[in-house]
């Protein structure tokens, strides 16, 4: 699994869309944080596992981590989530956020 995107993101108004090969992560900052939404589909025929921990950064210190398992997804079916990520520190939200996969799993 590649930790950097291949290509440049795409844009879409406010929100950058990442493609690390199926896996799709949406950043779209906010006065709060960087809403973060990540797709993960499962092309295969039987339920999968998936955990996977994206890093998002910015100028400035910003840096939040966000980890997530999903435990049965089925043969199909994405599994999908989505939050708003605030730096604890307090660090300025970036305009142009930057996504990074630090760790995944499937099995």
């Amino acid at each position: 699994m590649a930790t950097m995107p291949a290509a440049a993101p795409k844009q879409e108004g406010e929100t950058k869309a990442y493609k690390f090969g199926d896996i799709e992560i949406l950043l779209t900052p906010n006065e709060l944080g960087v809403y973060t939404a990540i797709h993960i589909p499962n092309p295969s025929r039987r339920s999968m596992f998936f955990s996977i921990t994206v890093r998002v950064t910015g100028p400035r210190g910003y840096a939040v981590t966000m980890k997530r398992e999903f435990p049965s997804v089925q043969p199909g079916d994405s599994a999908r989530e989505a939050g708003l990520l605030i730096d604890k520190d307090g660090a300025p939200v970036p305009t142009d956020p930057m996504a990074q996969i630090v760790a995944f799993e499937q099995s």
